[in-house]
């Protein structure tokens, strides 16, 4: 396993992470709604008992509801992964801006120059330190087997 890339991976899409949370509680929302009784009128008393007037997939809702709550919950474990990553790699002396040039490169996606002129840097320390960064940050997510790998 290539660490440091699957490191760059958590960052790069933490953005697509969260978006897919709000996705997630879309669907289940809607899915909920989907599988609610809408009234009285949808189903009609037969001596036989009660049919509906379209078929009713309420198991196959039913796991879909539970197949993306697994989803957004699996995703909200790997975010808050990810932001305790981020807050435990500032906590050593001299690594404060270590989240921050980590979340401008990876997350914000801005180029060397922008982040250099926001942290008070030059082009080449921004380079230097988010290599640093990204080092801390996949020993920290990844532990011993990154630590051999870099």
């Amino acid at each position: 396993m290539d660490c440091i890339r699957e490191a760059e991976n958590y960052l790069r899409y933490y953005r697509e992470l969260k978006q897919s949370i709000e996705h997630s509680n879309y669907m289940i929302e809607r899915l909920v709604m989907k599988t609610a009784p809408a009234d009285a009128s949808a189903i009609r008393l037969e001596p036989t008992g009660i049919h509906a007037a379209r078929p009713n997939n309420t198991l196959n809702q039913i796991y879909q509801l539970q197949k993306w709550q697994e989803m957004k919950d699996r995703t909200l474990e790997e975010i808050e992964k990810v932001d305790r990553v981020l807050d435990s790699i500032c906590q050593d002396h001299g690594c404060e801006r270590y989240k921050d040039i980590l979340v401008m490169w990876y997350v914000e996606k801005l180029d060397r120059e922008d982040i250099a002129s926001k942290l008070g840097y030059s082009r080449r320390s921004i380079f230097y330190l988010k290599d640093k960064a990204i080092r801390k940050f996949t020993v920290s997510l990844f532990g011993f087997e990154a630590l051999q790998a870099i």
